[in-house]
């Protein structure tokens, strides 16, 4: 009899905390996986597939939209705190627990249209400058290979340097670099070389449990599976 109560109590205690939960999702500005819209709201494929994720799990959450170096540092250190969309690195591993992935994309280098040399591989552009930003793990990867790169605060500010010829090259993701060009309406840079594929996931901080993490990510990969995440990322990835 003891040991019934003692179970019904664990029981009791770990839906309380479950049902007390609350999340702190963090991300940035990086198109079209996440962004702010002209009304204020955050929005993107991402964002729809950890909003659905959340719903379906009973999660209680809050997105907010940050500097992506704030939102990357906060999720390190405080609990029941995630950053999305992250790309999982070597060097990131043991920083969190991860979800996901929620959405895949490519890397491109960007070249001024006027510029007509060839790159056939990542390694024809060593002897030139690249355009990155602070934080991101693209910028993070040429780098770690000791690519000449020149970081930016924003990723924006690497389409003013390469226009101003102050970078050779701007190295961005193969969807976020489209849609900040059309959305400053700039027609004279061009993608000249795609080099990787990487996988973006929702990072969450090293204290959350495993068992969620474990119950996360397997309602994610149903989501997958009945068509969900494919319907949202539709909606928001051109063909």
């Amino acid at each position: 009899m003891r040991s019934l109560l003692f179970g019904l109590l664990l029981l009791v205690g770990g839906s309380q905390a479950a049902d007390s939960l609350q999340l702190r999702l963090l991300t940035e500005d990086y198109p079209p996986f996440n962004m702010l819209t002209p009304a204020k709201q955050i929005s993107g494929s991402a964002t729809d597939i950890v909003r659905e994720l959340m719903q379906r799990s009973g999660i209680r959450y809050s997105i907010e939209l940050l500097p992506w170096l704030r939102a990357y540092n906060r999720a390190v250190l405080e609990p029941a705190t995630c950053v999305y969309a992250t790309t999982r690195t070597d060097q990131r591993e043991g920083q969190f627990k991860w979800i996901g992935p929620v959405a895949e994309t490519s890397w491109v280098l960007y070249a001024r249209s006027d510029n007509l040399r060839v790159l056939n591989n990542l390694e024809d552009a060593r002897r030139f400058r690249l355009g990155g930003y602070a934080g991101d793990a693209l910028a993070q990867y040429l780098i770690a290979r000791n690519f000449d790169v020149d970081l930016a605060t924003q990723d924006e500010h690497n389409v003013r340097k390469l226009l101003a010829g102050r970078i050779d090259y701007w190295a961005t993701g193969k969807y976020s670099g489209a849609l900040l060009l059309a959305r400053e309406k700039i027609s004279n840079i061009r993608p000249v070389l795609t080099f990787n594929t990487t996988f973006l996931y929702l990072a969450c901080n090293v204290s959350m449990s495993d068992q969620l993490v474990s119950q996360l990510n397997d309602t994610l990969r149903k989501m997958q599976k009945d068509g969900t995440v494919a319907k949202i990322n539709a909606r928001y990835l051109p063909d």
